[in-house]
């Protein structure tokens, strides 16, 4: 919308004086009325963390910029510590908290990030600019001096959250995904590692230390193993850990409703293969063989590549997570990881498209059976979210 100021004029002794109109000028919106007020309730019951939940907290009322990324492997409790420490310190913004979740999809752009948080600050949709540059620039104007704090979550693209960087005092930015992000310079960085258990433990707390164990110090994991006990009065912590010994059904047991070890997993995975599609194949290859000894060597015959990309590919699984350096040229795959390659090893060979669109929804069972027709049929009926 094009403001126009109108032309003004005033009495002289020689007659009036017409002073020319200003030129139109773009307007800038005005923060709405509504505060957004977005953070997820923070109900889980939440153990152990309390150092890196103060880490947060500590980046965030530290020195401009006041960012920080939280990052960790698939399961690791990154959302649950981010939202819990975004609620301890929500008081310190009150002009609002904005949440933001990705979803993990590299194919979203900076632009329609920037976009959505605009929208949240009051920007109707049909003036937020085309223009990706402008975005950022509205962004900056908006929240100059102000105390809000953006949240993002499933962020795979260091470009998807650098717009959303404080320029300046006032605004904060937190940070969630497997990847380390490590091209944001300047950057406070807080990495979540798989949980342990203590030495010189009773019979049932030896239990729930191979229980820990088994679920690979998952916090994801633990909560659905927790879930599962709840639900199961009768059931002791030893008789679910001889379930969860097999590791064929491991997964599927670390299932419950929307909490799923294999879906977290699954988007991890689709991630890095958005990215690169040479970066998966190497966890393919894993899958028939987990033995990751000589991997660069067998993996570059195998696929008829160089050494070199064989290496780029495994350093991007490192840094999100998938799979762990061992010595000065070894990798090694973590458990829980190890018992999904597997499973994608015996999945028929299927365009990625179709193995993204259901790869977090069918259960190992269910992909053994599954023939090509089926595969194609569920591309048509697979549920496609918005994209924010």
């Amino acid at each position: 919308m094009l403001d126009r100021v109108p032309e003004l004029s005033y009495a002289a002794p020689s007659g009036p004086v017409v002073v020319p109109a200003m030129p139109a000028v773009q307007a800038r919106p005005a923060l709405g009325w509504a505060v957004p007020q977005e953070l997820p309730a923070s109900l889980v019951t939440f153990a152990a963390r309390g150092g890196e939940t103060a880490d947060v907290v500590a980046a965030l009322r530290g020195p401009a910029p006041a960012a920080v990324i939280v990052t960790g492997p698939a399961g690791s409790g990154k959302s649950t510590l981010a939202v819990r420490a975004a609620h301890q310190i929500a008081s310190d913004f009150p002009d609002g908290q904005v949440f933001v979740d990705l979803g993990h999809r590299t194919a979203v752009t900076p632009g329609e990030v920037l976009a959505r948080v605009l929208r949240a600050l009051g920007v109707a949709r049909t003036d937020v600019p085309e223009d990706g540059d402008e975005r950022a620039g509205w962004f900056r104007s908006l929240v100059a001096g102000r105390r809000l704090l953006v949240v993002v979550d499933g962020v795979t693209r260091a470009a998807q959250v650098r717009p959303l960087i404080p320029a300046g005092p006032g605004p904060a930015l937190i940070s969630i995904g497997s990847r380390n992000l490590r091209n944001l310079d300047g950057i406070r960085r807080v990495a979540l590692r798989a949980l342990g258990a203590a030495p010189g433990l009773t019979a049932d707390e030896a239990a729930t230390a191979e229980l820990v164990r088994l679920c690979a110090g998952s916090v994801l994991a633990l909560r659905i193993a927790g879930a599962r006990l709840a639900g199961w009065p009768a059931m002791s912590v030893a008789a679910l850990v001889a379930e969860l010994g097999d590791d064929r059904h491991r997964l599927d047991l670390l299932d419950d409703g929307d909490l799923s070890v294999r879906a977290s997993l699954a988007s991890t995975v689709a991630a890095v293969r958005g990215e690169d599609e040479m970066t998966g194949q190497p966890l393919e290859l894993l899958g028939v063989h987990p033995d990751a000894s000589g991997l660069v060597d067998r993996a570059a015959a195998q696929l008829g590549v160089s050494n070199q990309r064989i290496r780029r590919a495994l350093d991007s699984l490192v840094d999100a997570h998938l799979l762990l350096p061992d010595g000065p040229a070894g990798y090694q795959l973590p458990a829980l990881v190890r018992e999904y390659v597997t499973e994608l090893a015996a999945v028929p060979s299927a365009p990625m498209a179709v193995l993204r669109a259901i790869e977090s929804t069918r259960s190992r069972s269910a992909w053994r059976d599954l023939g090509w027709q089926e595969l194609v049929s569920l591309v048509a009926v697979a549920p496609v979210n918005a994209l924010l």
